[in-house]
């Protein structure tokens, strides 16, 4: 027996409203305010590490004729301190260094100051010499043979690190070399038989002073 054609369409309804529609979209639930979810923060930009600077690498004072050029630029008279301390021996074995150049600029006064010594005494033995320029020659000799004297307290001062007996040993020298000078200076009738030697050892005198102030062993200008 057949069913009835009311049944059979009333089964097919039903059929048809259970099942979910083909091709059906599923729209998610909207989260309450609780559950709200922002937004992603972006990350973060990577900056790459940057190199430092190299610092400069220190330039060492070159020994020998680079230190001598760069301490005698400092004196009043560079040339004559370059050619005087050129004529020196430099220490053998060892760097050379400030106080070094010093000794080096003091012994061209020593070596000045014996020339000097020796022009002043053979003038006196000269009988063509005025007599009355005997007396400020011997001045002029026991001041040169002075000088020798101060150099040797000066160069103890400089090992020892005593820049206040090196400045005022330093001053003496010049002193005794203005000491020359003035003896002629006083008998305005007398040719200056010394000045020659008295120039050259003025500014041999004054260029160790400068180079003692350079290097820390002289207390201030003289």
């Amino acid at each position: 027996m057949r069913p009835p054609l009311i049944a059979c369409l009333v089964l097919l309804l039903l059929s048809a409203a259970a099942a979910p529609p083909a091709g059906g979209i599923c729209v998610p639930r909207k989260p309450g305010a609780a559950g709200k979810v922002g937004p992603l923060p972006s990350p973060a930009k990577l900056t790459p590490p940057q190199s430092k600077p190299t610092p400069p690498k220190a330039m060492p004072v070159a020994p020998g004729g680079d230190i001598v050029k760069a301490l005698c630029a400092k004196t009043d008279y560079p040339d004559v301190c370059l050619a005087a301390i050129g004529k020196q021996p430099p220490p053998a074995g060892k760097k050379l260094d400030g106080p070094g150049v010093l000794r080096l600029a003091m012994g061209a006064v020593r070596a000045k100051a014996a020339e000097a010594k020796k022009a002043a005494n053979a003038l006196i033995a000269d009988p063509k010499t005025p007599k009355l320029a005997v007396g400020p020659l011997r001045d002029c000799a026991e001041s040169y043979d002075d000088i020798p004297y101060s150099l040797d307290h000066a160069e103890k001062a400089i090992a020892a690190v005593d820049k206040d007996t090196t400045g005022t040993m330093l001053d003496t020298c010049r002193t005794d070399v203005d000491t020359c000078d003035q003896g002629f200076e006083d008998r305005e009738e007398l040719p200056r038989l010394m000045s020659k030697q008295d120039a050259e050892l003025a500014k041999l005198a004054s260029n160790c002073l400068a180079i003692a102030q350079a290097v820390g062993l002289h207390p201030g200008q003289s």
